[in-house]
Parts: structure tokens; C-alpha cells; sequence
């Protein structure tokens, strides 16, 4: 299953630079995309969504989401994370294709400190989101259903300029098991990602190729690159779970 994640940083419907987006999205042809910083009338008209909550805290018209997920098949299992402590309006989950896609938009360091409701402290909402999303992911492995953790994690893997308290909460949201299949890739300006996809033991990528935010002729299409990977189940994996302990696998 191909997947793709990318910030589209509220491009608008008539903007040159969505033209371009779109282009690049059809040319990759994913079966799922995770959308974030979205306005909702940009969308594809084909395939099937999900998406979070539109409060996510600050002014908007009720066009923009947080966090869209897009399918070609349609979804299963749908959580926008309500009735959780997460901060509003920034998760979206649901199962297509036998995989648990689980899209974030987990808050940057400064969400709600300088604009907003400026009553939160650096990374506050952050590492309160990321304490949640453990709880949330922990309760999702219990199944047995292959989960991708994909969006904008507004980090870098491995530890860029962020204080060593955010990576460690970031590191501990994400189950044990589970691989970042991102870390320690770089983008085309050298720096590495803060856009991510974390699988778990049932999964594996097989490749990881990074959308370029700018065109050959210096066009910017956003402040974030685009992650294209193709997932598929860890057959290995699943043999050794339908094994019992101590019998070979032929």
C-alpha cells in the first residue's frame, strides 16, 4: 500500500502552488494520504475521507482541518479522538485496506504561547498530546491490527534543536515495537524530517522517497516536504505470531 503524508500549509483552492501539489500527489498515486494543514475544499473529489474534529483552538472559518485522512477504499473503525484528553482538532484514525492508519498533528512547540488563546508554555500542548497518543496507541496494538502512525510530528528524528524532554515524550508515545521508518532521512536542504511514519511489528516500508517543497524553477509549494512510502505486511512477522514457541517455520 502506497502512502503519502504532506503539510500543504493552508494552501488555497486558486493557488499556482496546489496546482502543483495535486500534479505531484496523482503522478505518486498513493492509496492513502494524510493531509494536514488543509483547507477542506481543496480535497480530491474521488476516494474517501475522514477527518478531525475543526476546532483545533484557534480562529477559522470551518474550512481548514488540522489533519484529513484520504483513502481509495473506504474507511473503517473512524476515531477523532473525542472524549480523549488529546488537544482538539488535531487526530484522526480509521482502518482501510486491514491497516489502522492513525494521522497527527501533534502541536508545535509554541501552539497556544504567542497567538491563539496564549495561555499554554512551550510545548506544553505537545507533550500533553504526545502523553495522550501513548494511551491511545497502546490501546489500538491490543488487536492485533497493523497500525501506521503518519502526519506531522513537529519534530526531528534523530534530536534537532528541541529540549531532550520533547523527544523523550515523543519516543515514548510511540510503542516499543514500533519502527520510525523516517528517522534520520534527510530532505533535499539537508535537514531531516519532522513530517514521520511510525509502523508497527506487522508492517514494514519498503521505501521512503521525499516530495521536494519547492519545484526546479524555485515555485514553493510549502514549508514541508511531502513522505511517499510503500508499506507492506511483515509476512516474517506474521509467521512467527501463528507459530508457537519452539516450532520451526517451514
Amino acid at each position: 500500500m502506497k502512502c503519502l503524508t504532506w503539510n500543504l500549509e493552508w494552501a488555497s483552492a486558486t493557488s499556482k502552488r496546489l496546482e502543483i501539489i495535486r500534479t505531484r500527489i496523482a503522478e505518486a498515486d498513493p492509496d492513502v494520504v494524510c493531509y494536514t494543514e488543509i483547507n477542506r475544499s481543496t480535497l480530491p473529489e474521488d476516494g474517501f475521507v475522514i477527518e478531525a474534529d475543526s476546532d483545533y483552538g484557534y480562529p477559522t472559518t470551518g474550512e481548514k482541518r488540522k489533519v484529513i485522512l484520504w483513502s481509495k477504499q473506504p474507511w473503517s473503525e473512524f476515531d477523532d479522538g473525542d472524549g480523549s484528553g488529546l488537544p482538539s482538532g488535531r487526530f484522526v484514525s480509521g482502518v482501510t485496506g486491514s491497516i489502522r492508519f492513525v494521522g497527527v498533528c501533534i502541536p508545535w512547540r509554541d501552539a497556544h504561547v504567542r497567538s491563539g488563546r496564549k495561555d499554554r508554555e512551550p510545548w506544553e500542548d505537545h507533550l500533553s498530546y504526545c502523553r495522550e497518543l501513548a494511551n491511545i496507541l497502546e490501546g489500538y496494538s491490543k488487536d492485533g491490527t497493523p497500525i501506521c502512525v503518519l502526519g506531522d510530528y513537529n519534530q526531528r528524528i534523530p534530536k534537532g534543536t528541541q529540549p531532550q524532554r520533547a523527544l523523550n515524550a515523543l519516543l515514548e508515545a510511540i510503542p516499543n515495537q514500533f519502527e520510525i521508518v523516517t528517522k534520520g532521512i534527510l530532505d533535499p536542504d539537508g535537514k531531516s524530517l519532522i513530517d514521520h511514519y511510525a509502523v508497527s511489528p506487522e508492517l514494514r516500508a519498503e521505501s521512503v522517497e521525499v516530495l521536494h517543497r519547492f519545484t526546479s524553477d524555485g515555485t514553493r509549494l510549502s514549508d514541508h516536504v511531502g513522505v511517499l512510502t510503500e508499506l507492506k505486511i511483515n509476512e516474517a512477522n506474521k509467521a512467527e505470531q501463528a507459530t508457537p514457541s519452539g516450532a520451526p517455520v517451514l
